[in-house]
């Protein structure tokens, strides 16, 4: 898989419009490339990813962005995310104008990771052909209507079954990416969905036969026995990284989970492990 990048641009400001598409475009990046804005921008800038996955980091905190979800940096932010694996291939999309924080705002897109769905190429493809043209009033016209459309389509609550597909595999791939941030939780999984947590607890439930909430302390107690068993960092700084809340309430859910104390865990694999003389 090769990197490669394709985009369109409007530069030039339309002061009589609150919001016009400035740019768009349809990036494929593998390691070590990655992009970069340490400044803040004054547009705002939707990434909807198609194959692979990019990492995405909003101050500290680093986010697995996976295929029919989209990242969102509001006006202001400072950019930065690269690819993970073998490539993070994903169409890009900003809106500027003064009035374009609001328009995001107004239809409820949230700062940060949004499901929506399969990404909208034919929409895409509307956008930049309008870019293409001499930028008019008309054109300019022609580009919005078509971003509009992909926007409503990252509003919580608009998307048909037949595009959410699975509720519960959705919620799944959501959870595999985020459960390692102590804030997550089911309330979260529910609102990047734009479900009840009590639609997506009993679709969860129908399709893996456990609760969501068993499912995120699951996959922490995993993180944290691979970390016990590769590394030799803290006990404490595991369970936080592992998306625990603090160090004594992972030392008691491991108990609970496992039999074992995590020093004890840390400690029997240590012992059952073969020397390096062996």
């Amino acid at each position: 898989m090769e990197t490669f990048r394709r985009c369109f641009h409007i530069y030039e400001k339309d002061p009589q419009l609150a919001f016009y598409v400035r740019s768009c475009g349809h990036f494929n990046l593998v390691p070590p490339d990655r992009e970069s804005y340490r400044f803040q921008v004054d547009f705002c800038e939707i990434f909807w990813c198609l194959r692979g996955k990019g990492i995405f980091r909003d101050q500290r905190k680093e986010t697995v962005l996976t295929p029919e979800n989209v990242w969102y940096y509001p006006a202001g932010s400072d950019h930065d995310y690269r690819p993970y694996g073998s490539g993070f291939e994903y169409r890009w999309l900003t809106v500027a104008g003064p009035g374009a924080s609001m328009l995001f705002s107004g239809l409820c897109i949230r700062p940060g990771l949004n499901y929506a769905g399969p990404c909208p190429d034919d929409l895409f493809l509307q956008v930049e052909t309008s870019l293409e043209n001499t930028p008019t009033r008309q054109s300019r016209m022609h580009a919005l209507a078509p971003a509009f459309q992909i926007l409503t389509r990252m509003s919580p609550g608009q998307h048909p079954e037949n595009i959410r597909g699975s509720l519960a595999d959705h919620a799944k791939s959501i959870i595999d990416a985020e459960y390692t941030d102590r804030a997550f939780n089911v309330e979260k999984t529910a609102s990047v969905l734009g479900v009840h947590r009590g639609s997506l607890s009993r679709a969860f439930a129908e399709g893996y036969g456990i609760t969501v909430s068993r499912y995120i302390t699951g996959c922490r107690i995993r993180h944290a026995m691979k970390q016990l068993s590769e590394t030799e960092l803290p006990i404490r700084m595991i369970a936080l990284e592992s998306g625990f809340s603090s160090h004594e309430y992972f030392s008691r859910v491991f108990l609970e989970q496992t039999g074992f104390t995590p020093a004890a865990f840390r400690a029997k694999l240590k012992k059952e492990s073969p020397s390096e003389a062996d």
